[in-house]
């Protein structure tokens, strides 16, 4: 079996949804594929998406990305739409819990982010004021760190496994993965861009195999021993697809980005 990965599909906009189908993603019924988030905020834009993906692939795996949690002039609040999103995968057939395929365990891993993850200091704050998720996303009461509390929902898959394993995330885990603010025509994505307790847990769990998206910038490199992958839909190519593992294969060789 070959896992591929693949994120922020968008497929609220059209043009996506039209660049989805004309890739077909013909010829694996065999393999799985791990969408890292941001497929639509619309339940049922999301639903069509991942039970079309569903059909092509013998398993699919999926986390929320911030769209999936807007909630825009409902009554819910962000973590009810996060629990009737995990429904809406369940009856589409998509796994949003660990699973072993192909000798190896996909593990999804909740995420989101935290402005503690601008180590460097220098996201620009001014820059957050047209930010969705401050409008369309609301959180309970209750939660005062959004992060931590979908970290606490991780815990009970944050452990050795028997075999290698590839672990997944909407969000950003290291702040090494996101350009210093000079590179970035968005200068405050490092504030909303991810936390560090992602990177915690993936070292507890110590895969061979990161992926995760959020940013829109594509990265396939190594760092301390983890092959962290991020690989956002494109609608103009015509394999939109990134290969992350094989049976039978430790790892695969990966090109490195900046």
């Amino acid at each position: 079996m070959r896992i591929y990965a693949i994120s922020d599909l968008h497929t609220d906009f059209r043009e996506n949804r039209a660049a989805l189908e004309r890739a077909g993603l013909a010829g694996h019924r065999d393999d799985a594929l791990i969408v890292a988030g941001d497929v639509a905020d619309n339940e049922a834009v999301l639903r069509d998406t991942l039970e079309w993906l569903a059909g092509r692939f013998a398993e699919v795996f999926f986390v929320p990305g911030n769209h999936e949690l807007w909630v825009r002039g409902e009554q819910r609040d962000s973590m009810e739409k996060f629990r009737s999103v995990l429904r809406v995968c369940d009856q589409a057939g998509v796994r949003t819990e660990p699973a072993r395929v192909g000798g190896a365990w996909v593990v999804p891993l909740f995420s989101w982010y935290h402005e503690e993850f601008d180590v460097r200091g220098e996201a620009v704050e001014e820059e957050l004021e047209a930010w969705s998720d401050r409008y369309f996303c609301k959180w309970p009461p209750a939660i005062r760190r959004v992060d931590e509390a979908f970290l606490r929902m991780n815990e009970p898959r944050v452990h050795a496994y028997d075999a290698p394993v590839i672990t997944f995330s909407h969000f950003v885990p290291r702040p090494d993965l996101v350009p210093s603010v000079h590179r970035l025509s968005f200068k405050g994505l490092a504030l909303v861009a991810g936390s560090a307790g992602i990177e915690a847990q993936i070292r507890r769990i110590q895969p061979r195999v990161h992926v995760f998206g959020h940013t829109h910038i594509p990265s396939d490199q190594v760092i301390d021993g983890v092959r962290y992958v991020q690989n956002y839909f494109v609608r103009t190519s015509p394999d939109p697809l990134k290969l992350v593992w094989t049976s039978g294969e430790a790892e695969l060789a990966a090109p490195m980005f900046c």
